[in-house]
């Protein structure tokens, strides 16, 4: 299957989960931080029993390092800023409409990959950490979504997982083995159709597509080259859980772009599995487990 085949397959399979207006609602209010009415957004999270408790379970899980409990999304602003919080709130909301149980490929296991991407938010949040970005959380909210075209395909085609799976268990990178066995498409493909079909901010799209083609960025270039880089450092890390060895490497011109050293992708390499172990246990798989129940 192609492309345009694969993404016909998706439409009239009837697995994509529809959203609906409340959340059209949400992700349109959510397309340009600087301008979002706070309160508005407030009283469209207010529509769905669950998501604020969720939501600033997560905010006051010890991760984010605030120093006092909030009761309030308004009262995080404070501490996480407006980006921050917006991004936390979209990723959790495409968590809740592609929940992991929704997979249905048997070559996956899914704790594994949880933690792959989990891996990725924390290498790229300690990215910009190194890096003194602004915002350096709302990376962490990037690395929950980068892999969503790989959630869909799980969910929808699973057996183009399985047949991916099989070729990367030979040693073959995982985009060398999609393109093999999609026709020159790849997850990313996937993520980008589905970021222009349920409309998702541009910063969000730019990382979905270009994660692993960092060079074809146009915009957002240092978001998507911190996730590249963040991708590449949980992708080693991932493969060493599942004993694999596909010669990933990391792209040299990405790391010089943002000024990062070896050492500093060594010692985040390091901290990362023991970090991930750590916030899994602070979030308590509920952002993963998430539902929406209006």
């Amino acid at each position: 299957m192609n492309k345009s085949e694969i993404i016909n397959y998706i439409e009239q399979s009837h697995r994509l989960p529809k959203i609906n207006k409340e959340i059209t609602n949400m992700i349109s209010i959510l397309q340009t931080s600087d301008k979002i009415d706070i309160d508005n957004l407030v009283d469209e999270i207010s529509k769905w029993s669950t998501l604020k408790f969720s939501l600033l379970q997560m905010i006051n899980s010890g991760y984010f390092k605030i120093p006092k409990k909030v009761d309030s999304l308004k009262e995080s602003i404070m501490y996480l800023g407006t980006t921050t919080l917006y991004r936390l709130v979209l990723s959790y909301l495409i968590k809740c409409l592609l929940p992991d149980n929704l997979g249905r490929s048997d070559s996956i296991d899914r704790l594994k990959y949880l933690k792959h991407c989990l891996g990725t938010s924390i290498a790229a949040t300690a990215i910009a950490d190194k890096l003194a970005l602004k915002d350096k959380y709302k990376y962490f909210a990037y690395g929950l979504v980068h892999d969503i075209g790989n959630a869909v395909l799980d969910i929808c085609l699973p057996g183009i997982i399985n047949e991916v799976v099989k070729i990367e268990l030979r040693g073959v990178h995982q985009i060398v083995a999609e393109r093999t066995v999609m026709e020159g498409c790849t997850h990313c493909d996937i993520g980008n159709w589905l970021s222009k079909k349920w409309n998702f901010p541009k910063d969000v799209e730019a990382v979905i597509t270009y994660h692993h083609t960092p060079l074809l960025a146009t915009e957002y270039i240092e978001e998507v080259n911190v996730m590249s880089v963040a991708d590449s450092i949980s992708t080693l890390y991932y493969e060493k859980l599942l004993c694999l060895n596909t010669f990933y490497v990391l792209n040299k011109t990405v790391t010089d772009s943002l000024g990062l050293t070896m050492k500093d992708i060594e010692e985040i390499s390091k901290e990362l599995p023991a970090k991930v172990d750590e916030v899994l246990k602070m979030l308590d798989n509920s952002i993963f487990k998430a539902k929406m129940a209006i």
